[in-house]
């Protein structure tokens, strides 16, 4: 008798133990709070990640178009072959300022005739202090080849013609 008095004990034991063991019942519930704030931060890493990428994209951009307009420049700042060269700086200055006359009726077209005046005006001054006819060339047939990627990039023809028809590795001729 004495075994079946044991028997219940173990039986309850062993209950007791299986009910320790039940996953489902130990499992504590889903806390709201904690799993709103874990996607909260999964959207907001998400929307960094975006941005980023954006941007990335934005700066490979404006690289590739600086690119773009330093070979568009490099392309037109030439004198095509069989170009008659002037024989005085006078005439090759008076190309430059008519071509740049013309840039400016096609790319500004809002600026009033005595800015355009004036600005001409310091043009050929500086073209004919410069001295070199063939440079003087070159940024006319820079302006005249002028796009509207590279307008506004002007200012960079002489130093490209420079470097490409003066002397003495870009110096004027003469000087």
């Amino acid at each position: 008798m004495l075994q079946a008095r044991r028997s219940p004990s173990i039986f309850i034991a062993l209950l007791l133990a299986a009910g320790a063991c039940d996953s489902t019942a130990a499992a504590p519930a889903a806390d709201p709070k904690a799993d709103a704030k874990a996607k909260e931060d999964a959207d907001a890493k998400a929307r960094i990640e975006k941005r980023k990428q954006e941007r990335e994209a934005k700066e490979a951009a404006g690289v590739k178009e600086k690119a773009d307009i330093a070979a568009k420049i490099l392309e037109i700042s030439v004198i095509p072959e069989g170009t008659k060269i002037p024989k005085k700086i006078a005439e090759a200055c008076e190309m430059v300022v008519k071509a740049q006359g013309g840039f400016m009726k096609k790319f500004h077209p809002q600026v009033e005739e005595s800015g355009v005046t004036t600005q001409l005006g310091l043009l050929s001054k500086q073209c004919l202090e410069m001295g070199n006819i063939k440079v003087a060339l070159c940024q006319k047939f820079a302006l005249e080849a002028t796009t509207d990627l590279v307008a506004k990039s002007i200012n960079e023809y002489l130093p490209t013609c420079m470097a490409k028809y003066g002397d003495e590795a870009g110096k004027p001729a003469g000087k």
